[in-house]
């Protein structure tokens, strides 16, 4: 045992090689469905077989991603890269975890705009898509709610906040919900003197500005003129928004591409999510898609770049200031807050997606399916929609065809 732990302390003063940390990121990501899997595949080989960082240096920067906004697994990548490798490992390790899935959602988008995927891709196939998101996220915010809502304010943070998000007509309500849980817990925290006092280096206080900015116009009520002109700031600013995993970031993506300037559709819209746990990487993996619809090559990779660049600056900044972060209890009861309001978003995804289901026994059968498959068997979610598509292909072929 002795000699393990003198190895592993031998692991961990060693550098690792920018080439070494890039493949194995890469390749754990194209392996990796979901945030969730990403971080245990990473931890398995960092801590477990290459000793490169103790199980609690780990958990810190799994804690930390959570605090961050943005896909908690690529949050880890980043970090990790950081932590071996300085600013060049937490860039390499960055575009090592979002490559794998830009390439594919890249790919099916491509492929979706011809004629033959868009006949094949039938309403009847997209509203049993649909339930299937639907019931995702309904276990996905009642498994969140049941870990992050727990007091009775927090409960209170959480249906004010679907009050609100159902009838929020703009993307300044969603930064005011998140800002408004925030204070809440801040200002409810039973600790009351105690200061937060962060040193702040003059380049950070520089990119914590321009972020802020593109905060800013994301928030603020533009005419619709502006909507294609400034998507990609905007967008990099919705990123800033989007805490408690993917599908928080339906009803936030919605609201910047589905509009008649950008051109993205309800059904091109809900597909993507449909198509997102077919590929590796987190839920917000649907960015490429959407990118691509939008301007091709191009703006797949402007999309992806805007949404997770600004998280990538974050956790990196919040890594240089965790321990002063981490003794602070007003700033954690604040974070507890905002982590309760963010399951709000998820309630309010499957409302409206189910608004837009007919109401017809073959999709309720479809539901209940789903929600066994997903609480009860453990079914992979791929195999679930792949299981739904065969069906939904052979009703259509010969339900029809009998009738």
């Amino acid at each position: 045992m002795q000699i393990t732990g003198s190895r592993e302390a031998t692991r961990r003063g060693e550098r690792e090689p920018l080439w070494a940390l890039f493949r194995v990121v890469l390749g754990l990501s194209a392996l990796s469905w979901g945030g969730l899997a990403l971080m245990a595949q990473l931890e398995n080989h960092y801590v477990e077989r290459e000793g490169r960082l103790s199980r609690i240096a780990f958990a810190d920067l799994i804690a930390l991603a959570w605090m961050v906004p943005g896909p908690v697994g690529c949050n880890v990548a980043v970090q990790l890269g950081h932590a071996l490798r300085g600013r060049a490992g937490a860039w390499i390790a960055g575009v090592a975890s979002v490559l794998p899935f830009f390439t594919l959602m890249t790919l099916f988008a491509i492929f979706y705009r011809t004629p033959i995927v868009r006949a094949v891709a039938s309403q009847t196939l997209l509203n049993h898509f649909s339930v299937v998101l639907a019931m995702l996220i309904a276990v996905t915010w009642y498994r969140q709610t049941r870990t992050l809502v727990r007091g009775k304010l927090e409960w209170l943070a959480a249906i004010l906040g679907c009050v609100g998000l159902a009838w929020a007509h703009s993307p300044a309500v969603y930064v005011a919900i998140l800002g408004s849980a925030f204070a809440t817990g801040w200002i409810a925290s039973p600790v009351r003197r105690q200061p937060l006092v962060l040193k702040i280096a003059t380049r950070d206080w520089q990119m914590l500005v321009g972020l802020g900015i593109l905060l800013a116009l994301f928030a603020v009520p533009l005419p619709h003129r502006y909507d294609l002109a400034l998507l990609w700031p905007r967008l990099a600013g919705a990123g800033m928004t989007l805490f408690g995993g993917g599908f928080s970031a339906l009803p936030v993506l919605k609201t910047l591409f589905v509009t008649p300037a950008i051109g993205v559709s309800d059904n091109d819209f809900t597909l993507a999510f449909s198509l997102s746990p077919l590929s590796p990487g987190p839920l917000l993996n649907v960015v490429p898609f959407f990118g691509y619809l939008v301007d091709g090559w191009l703006g797949a990779l402007v999309a992806t770049l805007a949404l997770f660049v600004p998280s990538g600056f974050l956790v990196v900044f919040a890594q240089r200031y965790l321990h002063q972060l981490q003794t602070h209890a007003r700033f954690e009861h604040g974070m507890r807050m905002l982590r309760a309001v963010t399951t709000a978003f998820l309630a309010v995804a499957v409302l409206r997606i189910a608004g837009h289901v007919p109401y017809e026994p073959v999709y309720l059968l479809t539901a209940v399916f789903s929600a066994i498959c997903f609480t009860r068997l453990k079914v992979p979610v791929y195999a679930v929609y792949g299981t739904v598509a065969i069906a939904c292909g052979l009703w259509l072929v010969y339900g029809h065809g009998a009738s």
